[in-house]
Formats: C-alpha cells, sequence, structure tokens
C-alpha cells in the first residue's frame, strides 16, 4: 500500500472513531455481568464485539478478545492471550502474561508489560512495548506502523534475532535514525526507491544477541526506532 492509500484509511478510520467518540467506553470486570465468553474463544475469555465507542477492561484472567469500530480499547492486567483491534482509536495494555495481537487502523499502541510475544500493527501511529520477564520459552515480537515511531524495550539478557527496516519518505523532508543498545549492523541504501509510488530510501539493522531464541521483526515507515536493553 502506498502513502497515499494508507493515509486515506487512516483519515475513514479517525472519522468513524469521531463520530462515535460522544459514547461512552464500555467498562467491565471479571465480575460484571457482560462478561462473556465469544464463539471461539477459550473458556472463560472476556469477549466484547461492538460498533463503536471505547472499551476499558480491567481484568481478564483467561484472556481477551476485544474489538471495536471506533474508539479506544484499554486493557488492564490480562492472561492467557489478548486479542484487541479498533478500526480507529488508540490501544494500551498494562500487563500480559500471554501472547499479544493488537491492530488499530489509526492510532498509538502503548504495551506497559508483556511476558509473552507480541504483534503490534498500526497504519498511523507510534508503538511503545516492554518485555518483561525470563525467556526459556519463544516470544516473538512483530512490530509494524505505516506511519510513526517505534520503541522496543526488552531485559538486558533477552536472546533475539533482530531484523529493523525503517523506510523513509523523499516528501518527509528529513531522516530518520535506528537507536539502539545491541550494537546492530546498520544499512541504508544509497538510492530512492519508486516502487511504492512515493520516493523512498530504507535504513535497515540487524543483529543478534544470545541465543538468539527470539525473533523481533520491526518495520515503520517515517519514524525513528529505538530499541532499549534495561
Amino acid at each position: 500500500m502506498n502513502r497515499a492509500g494508507a493515509t486515506s484509511l487512516i483519515f475513514i478510520a479517525v472519522a468513524i472513531a469521531a463520530g462515535i467518540s460522544g459514547c461512552r467506553p464500555t467498562e467491565i470486570t471479571t465480575s460484571s455481568s457482560i462478561t462473556e465468553v465469544g464463539a471461539g474463544s477459550e473458556a472463560g475469555a472476556v469477549s466484547i464485539q461492538q460498533m463503536g465507542g471505547g472499551i476499558d477492561v480491567k481484568d481478564a484472567p483467561h484472556g481477551a478478545d476485544l474489538s471495536t469500530m471506533g474508539g479506544d480499547i484499554h486493557l488492564g492486567s490480562v492472561a492467557s492471550f489478548a486479542k484487541v483491534k479498533t478500526m480507529g482509536g488508540g490501544i494500551s495494555i498494562d500487563q500480559a502474561t500471554g501472547s499479544i495481537d493488537a491492530t488499530t487502523m489509526g492510532g498509538g499502541i502503548s504495551i506497559d508489560q508483556a511476558n509473552g510475544a507480541i504483534k503490534a500493527t498500526t497504519m498511523g501511529g507510534n508503538i511503545q512495548a516492554r518485555i518483561v520477564g525470563t525467556s526459556s520459552v519463544r516470544r516473538d515480537v512483530e512490530l509494524t506502523s505505516l506511519g510513526g515511531a517505534i520503541t522496543l524495550t526488552v531485559p538486558k539478557d533477552f536472546p533475539m534475532d533482530i531484523r529493523i527496516t525503517l523506510a523513509y519518505t523523499k516528501s518527509a523532508n528529513r531522516t530518520f535514525e535506528i537507536i539502539d543498545h545491541a550494537d546492530l549492523e546498520q544499512q541504508e541504501t544509497p538510492d530512492w526507491d519508486f516502487s511504492k509510488g512515493t520516493p523512498r530510501k530504507y535504513l535497515r539493522a540487524q543483529g543478534r544477541v544470545g541465543s538468539g531464541l527470539n525473533h523481533v521483526t520491526i518495520n515503520t515507515v517515517n519514524g525513528d526506532v529505538i530499541l532499549k536493553q534495561e
């Protein structure tokens, strides 16, 4: 998808969100009477699919499957799995002990603590994610934005094989950078690529930490990438 197409999708998503912004968020806890098990979900999982408005789930000890056509989604503490999707709005997850699959057509994604695999995708917005815990089992991370900065924080001993691709367009009138604490090898393409409509160059970084157990893939357009070890 070219930049113009992505921008159009973001505009549509944001317009949907704006049209329903007056709706109050759906707020639930595991003791709420509207907690339900969705088709195909694990037993006891919180499942909410709605046509619009925000969703706020404080606690989902058996997993969560949440989607809205427009509005922010907040998920407090979740175990087992978290599948979260909004057509226009931000996504925030405080703490997850299972896998995360988060998608928004227009908004940022923030994951404060993740002790499982992460897949996070936004058509336009920043992504911030923080991995915690040990790495005795594989926990792959895939972060993708078509227009925004991406920051990933991992434990100092987090074993990973990492691949980063940062594309920046000629129309941005500035360069972007990959900042990392893992001494990654970086290369930049010398010529503009016209194959995707908007001329762009690519800055790529790759490397390996420890055994390389966890595969980390980061892709963004017109945004810095920051990889931190703590």
